[in-house]
């Protein structure tokens, strides 16, 4: 009986190894001096050496394909198909993947119409021993602004292909989700606004979840762009009295903007919002975001003459002011970047987890730069004070972007394939801020990239699976919101003229309330 079972396992394995051999020596009988054209392009890059597989679709006519998988370290394996999509075993996969600092390498072949095979230069692939966060989330919306009622905050895993709601607006009274910010990358410490029906700021730490009304009467807005302090104790938002309007034609299908906006701090412990007339004056403060040591709070502006026009001329600085944890004060305002000598504007300014680059973005105007094709993303070394755009833009729009926690990965926003859809795109950044070939986000399915007619939008890093359900958020955010407070005792709310000079201007020398 031993004997016969060997018997049949030594049969199984041999038939199994002529099989594949006379799969793979099917002879090539014109081999072409380029690379197979495939879709998405995952050709040339760096990856991570915990990544979901690269599925792709061959774009080349034939009647069959063959893709041959291998690197140093492992033998690989080999796809044959009749279809150009090549979905590959994950299992398989994540052996190729042990080919950490080295090539993993792709042979495509393709069978034509009569019977010859035609082959293609290797493609090759470097594994970096930098892994990458194991999840993004981002936010789920139809391009078509106006049909917003489909949305919803996603996680999905880099890893694997799993994805699932963190909140589904069709849960909610069809509200408007936005703006989830996590605290140096960790799911433990996440803000995120609900607008419209049941309106409040859902603030998430290690001890409790707050759901709050943040609207005091003297802030212009309730709160909208955050960034958490590294300590966690605080974190600083921008209020902003926001205009959007919609193009009848032309490239840019919307167009928001300011009408006033300022800089505040929420201190978590006190259920307490300060600021400073420093960083909430007559000008435009807008999208604060911390250094990795809490010292300094960089943020955009865009001065009160150039923001009274409200067109083409408003365009941002990049600044940062120095602020004490301990004391809570700030220090004076320092411009890095200046609009008016770049003739550019910047937006949503991102500090590396080490501290040297500022990852942002330039258009032509505005902030927020998301519907902008003019926006590309640059980087600024902190230690030369030296900016340059970066090689991986495309012609059109690029924006949202995040670093991940070990600041060796970015991940962005981009509306390359077709000036429409928006999809995340990752990119491997070296220590002297060199960013490399970009690639899509990898999905289970190629083909839903060319078919999917939702945004993915502000993808950001988180290292692990958030532990808060859509439940518990749901049993907040249903329920009544808690109001936070205003320091007017150690705030001199006379100097905080914020957007009074505007204002009265724009409606005739009118009073304004900071509501």
């Amino acid at each position: 009986m031993i004997l016969k079972t060997r018997f049949i396992y030594i049969t199984i394995a041999l038939s199994c190894l002529f099989f594949s051999c006379s799969q793979q020596n099917e002879k090539i009988t014109k081999k072409l001096d380029r690379i197979a054209t495939i879709y998405p392009d995952y050709s040339g890059i760096i990856i991570p050496s915990n990544i979901a597989p690269l599925n792709f679709i061959i774009k080349e006519k034939a009647e069959k394909f063959r893709v041959r998988f291998y690197g140093k370290e492992n033998k690989g394996f080999t796809i044959t198909s009749n279809d150009p999509a090549i979905i590959i075993p994950i299992k398989k996969w994540k052996k190729l993947l042990k080919n950490v600092n080295q090539d993993i390498c792709i042979d495509i072949s393709v069978r034509n119409d009569n019977g010859s095979w035609t082959g293609f230069q290797t493609i090759k692939n470097f594994v970096s021993s930098d892994p990458i966060d194991s999840y993004i989330v981002y936010r789920h919306i139809n391009p078509a602004l106006y049909f917003w009622k489909d949305m919803a905050i996603v996680e999905r895993s880099l890893e694997t292909f799993d994805e699932s709601d963190i909140l589904a607006n069709k849960n909610s009274d069809f509200n408007c989700i936005h703006c989830h910010t996590f605290n140096r990358n960790d799911p433990e410490e996440m803000v995120l606004h609900v607008r419209e029906a049941h309106g409040g700021t859902i603030i998430k730490t290690k001890e409790k979840t707050l759901w709050l009304n943040t609207k005091t009467p003297y802030t212009i807005s309730s709160f909208v762009y955050p960034s958490w302090h590294p300590n966690g104790r605080f974190i600083a938002f921008s209020t902003n009295k926001i205009h959007q309007f919609f193009y009848g034609m032309g490239h840019r299908l919307n167009h928001v903007y300011d009408e006033a906006s300022d800089i505040i701090l929420y201190d978590i412990q006190r259920n307490m919002v300060f600021t400073s007339p420093k960083i909430a004056s007559g000008d435009l403060e807008n999208l604060p975001t911390w250094s990795p040591d809490g010292k300094y709070l960089y943020y955009i502006n865009c001065p009160l003459h150039e923001a009274s026009n409200r067109d083409s001329l408003m365009r941002y600085d990049l600044m940062r002011i120095r602020f004490d944890e301990n004391t809570l004060q700030f220090g004076d305002p320092e411009l890095l970047i200046s609009a008016k000598t770049s003739n550019m504007s910047v937006s949503f300014p991102e500090v590396s987890p080490d501290g040297k680059f500022v990852l942002f973005c330039m258009a032509d105007y505005g902030y927020f730069t998301i519907g902008n094709p003019t926006s590309d993303l640059y980087m600024l070394d902190l230690r030369t004070m030296k900016y340059s755009k970066l090689n991986i833009n495309s012609n059109q729009t690029e924006s949202f972007h995040c670093w991940s926690s070990s600041g060796r990965w970015i991940v962005f926003a981009s509306k390359r394939v077709d000036g429409i859809i928006t999809l995340p795109y990752f990119s491997y950044v070296d220590s002297g801020g060199i960013a490399y070939k970009p690639f899509v986000l990898p999905v289970k399915d190629p083909e839903l990239l060319e078919t999917r007619l939702f945004n993915y939008n502000r993808p950001v890093f988180v290292r692990t699976k958030l532990r808060i359900s859509q439940d518990d958020l749901l049993g907040k955010i249903l329920g009544p919101a808690s109001k936070v407070y205003f320091d007017t005792i150690n705030v001199d709310i006379n100097a905080l003229i914020g957007v009074k000079a505007i204002s009265e201007k724009n409606q005739g020398n009118s009073s304004y309330r900071r509501e």
